[in-house]
C-alpha cells in the first residue's frame, strides 16, 4: 500500500504555481525521492491549486515534511497553509502504460 495526500490552496492560481515552482519544487525534487516520494501532480483549479502526492509510506512523507530545507522553502515561498488536506494510508497504485507501442 502507498500513502496518498491531497491538498488544496486557495488564491490566484498563477501566483500560487509560480511561488511553488520557484521555492518548493527545486527542494522537493532533490529531497523527496530519498524519503520515498513516488509522484506529485499539481494543477490550477477555479479556487487556486490542488496537489496530489504519492509516497511509499506515511512515515516517509512525514520525514520529508520535517526536513529543515523543506521547511525553509515553505517559509520563503510565502504560500498559504492548505485550505484542505486529506491523507489516505492505504492507497492502491496501478501503473498504466501503452504496451502496444
Amino acid at each position: 500500500m502507498a500513502f496518498l495526500s491531497i491538498h488544496t490552496m486557495t488564491g490566484d492560481a498563477d501566483d500560487l504555481l509560480a511561488r511553488k515552482q520557484r521555492h518548493m519544487d527545486p527542494v522537493v525534487e532533490r529531497l523527496a525521492p530519498r524519503h520515498g516520494a513516488i509522484l506529485s501532480i499539481t494543477s490550477a483549479t477555479d479556487e487556486g491549486i490542488i496537489t496530489v502526492n504519492l509516497w511509499q509510506s506515511a512515515e516517509g512523507a512525514a520525514a520529508f515534511s520535517r526536513e529543515p530545507e523543506a521547511l525553509q522553502a515553505q517559509k520563503d515561498s510565502g504560500l498559504p497553509m492548505p485550505s484542505s488536506f486529506q491523507r489516505f494510508t492505504d492507497a492502491t497504485v496501478t501503473y498504466y502504460r501503452d504496451t502496444q507501442g
